[in-house]
């Protein structure tokens, strides 16, 4: 798994954000005052500030010195739904192609996130899709399930087609449990609209990530005539203009800032990235994603 130790020990000290209070969600959400309280030891989680002291292990800070917090199954887990784009085009390589893949970079996104989760005993939906909705993942709820999430989006084959709306329809049929909804895909097209619509109607808490790689947003321009690939089909399009070239370049500028418009408007967090050689995936994480509200 290429999330670092240190990474992982610090996502330890976050928590998925809500803005709502969910079905079975209030204990989880006042952990200070609840922790603990169960019968059957589940798991440990660092300590925080606001955290209630009679529910530090001082047999562990004893042995460690370290202020660990123990959590118990007694408490009522979030539901967090994590949809990841596995179409095609997040492998696509624009230019040079030297920059890490979309796909790659949602799995990670998607591993972190599931770590956070995991992590205070909420309870995690992975769900695949590409031109429809692919078998959905519900690890147990340990830490030690991250292994299981990363392996099992490393198996995910990168289909033609994305089809989001008609994925969160068919996720919304099959799962009852309500909670926080998180989109991660280049958003081709505007069905993920009608997603994020459905999933708010449902009262969802939604959030949403939209990964570009840097050549999406600068398409090349050293050349008089270019051949072109959909991301999606893998059809070829030869014998491009500069100048369809440069209307290509301007349609992106606009899609991206009619992304942040449509989300501002609905208040849903949005982070909008591209990918780097390398991406700094802890700062993406840990400033962009918690910056943007998805994480706390």
């Amino acid at each position: 798994m290429d999330l670092s130790p240190e990474l992982l020990a610090k996502l330890e000290l976050l928590r998925i954000a809500t803005r709502r209070v969910h079905s079975g969600r209030y204990a989880a959400r006042t952990r200070s005052r609840r922790l603990g309280a169960g019968i059957d030891f589940a798991d440990h989680r660092s300590y925080t500030p606001g955290d209630d002291l009679k529910y530090v292990d001082w047999t562990l800070y004893g042995r460690l010195d370290q202020l660990m917090i123990r959590l118990s199954e007694e408490e009522t887990e979030l539901n967090v739904h994590l949809l990841v784009d596995c179409s095609r085009s997040m492998d696509l390589d624009v230019g040079e192609g030297q920059a890490d893949t979309k796909a790659h970079i949602a799995k990670e996104i998607t591993t972190a996130l599931a770590y956070v989760a995991l992590s205070n005993l909420d309870q995690v939906h992975i769900w695949p899709f590409a031109g429809e909705l692919g078998r959905p993942l519900r690890p147990a709820r340990r830490r030690a399930e991250v292994v299981r999430v990363w392996k099992f989006l490393g198996e995910q084959d990168l289909a033609p087609g994305t089809d989001i709306d008609g994925a969160v329809k068919r996720m919304l049929q099959l799962t009852r449990s309500r909670g926080v909804a998180i989109l991660i895909s280049d958003l081709p097209g505007d069905a993920w609209r009608g997603a994020v619509e459905r999933l708010l109607h449902e009262r969802y808490d939604v959030g949403v990530v939209h990964l570009q790689a840097p050549g999406e947003i600068d398409l090349p321009l050293d050349g008089e005539r270019f051949d072109l690939v959909d991301g999606e089909t893998g059809e070829v399009m030869h014998g491009v203009t500069r100048e369809q070239i440069q209307a290509l370049r301007k349609q992106g500028r606009e899609d991206r800032r009619d992304i942040a418009a449509f989300c501002r408007r609905r208040g849903v967090p949005l982070v909008q990235t591209t990918t780097g050689d390398p991406t700094d995936v802890e700062q993406l994480v840990l400033t962009l994603l918690r910056g943007k509200g998805l994480l706390r």
